[in-house]
């Protein structure tokens, strides 16, 4: 399935489109617990606590794009999923299947990949994760040095 975008321009004439290809979660054929899709998140508290910590330090607040989130992280070689190409696909073969190589907005265990893929990242960069909230983690990133 897929889900497009249509931006306008000043005038609210159309300038762009965009595309973003999406799995049905309801249709897939593996059992998971809960366990297995779980991914923490942080409270409002934590993010109001962290959001006044960093005005109070001067530090300019930063977002990322959540849409793009999920096709970071890859799928383990035991999960396997074929889709159908989207409908007018100019790439893809009439009657031809995909099988996914990364997660995608809409797959159960998502959210579970990309939170593992973001901590592997973090912590290989010496930041360490609090105990107590798991999307907090504390640590010095040198200067000049991306974690990303």
């Amino acid at each position: 399935m897929t889900i497009s975008t249509l931006k306008y321009d000043k005038l609210g004439k159309p300038k762009i489109t965009k595309y973003r290809i999406v799995a049905l979660g309801n249709l897939d054929k593996y059992e998971w617990t809960k366990s297995n899709c779980y991914a923490p998140v942080m409270n409002l508290l934590e993010l109001s606590l962290l959001t006044a910590l960093s005005i109070r330090a001067k530090r300019k607040l930063k977002c990322g794009d959540v849409k793009q989130a999920f096709v970071q992280a890859l799928l383990p070689d035991d999960e396997q999923y074929v889709l159908y190409q989207p409908a007018g696909c100019p790439i893809s073969k009439p009657n031809t299947y995909w099988l996914l190589k990364r997660t995608l907005y809409g797959l159960k265990r998502s959210p579970k990949h990309w939170y593992d893929k973001a901590v592997n990242l973090l912590t290989s960069v010496g930041l360490t994760q609090c105990k107590n909230s798991p999307c907090y983690f504390t640590g010095h990133i040198i200067p000049g040095q991306s974690p990303l």
